[in-house]
């Protein structure tokens, strides 16, 4: 995981597996930058698989940002996330950013 800050927009780069045993990890690096920031992108473009472990991660940073008027953002997520999301019905539930957009609008 890797963080590039676009000023008043933070981006978290995840890469590979995000499964049981990397989720914490994810979901660690997200509350610390959610905690700093009310702006946060999670690019997902090289993650090779994810299971509901690390969409559940997703789903309590989209939910915490929204209670807190923030914004939170899936920037290019890779075809395994992308398909997972419209398995469980949440493409419409975790805002999606198809490229590398810069700045999210507050959501």
């Amino acid at each position: 995981m890797s963080l590039d800050d676009r000023g008043t927009v933070v981006v978290l780069r995840v890469q590979g597996e995000v499964d049981t045993a990397t989720a914490p990890q994810m979901a660690q690096a997200i509350d610390a930058q959610l905690t700093r920031r009310r702006r946060t992108v999670l690019n997902l473009s090289e993650v090779d698989f994810m299971d509901l472990h690390g969409l559940a991660v997703l789903m309590r940073a989209s939910r915490r940002v929204r209670a807190e008027g923030g914004s939170f953002a899936v920037e290019r997520p890779a075809p395994c996330v992308t398909r997972l999301f419209e398995l469980v019905r949440l493409d419409g539930e975790i805002r999606i950013l198809p490229e590398d957009t810069g700045p999210p609008a507050a959501a």
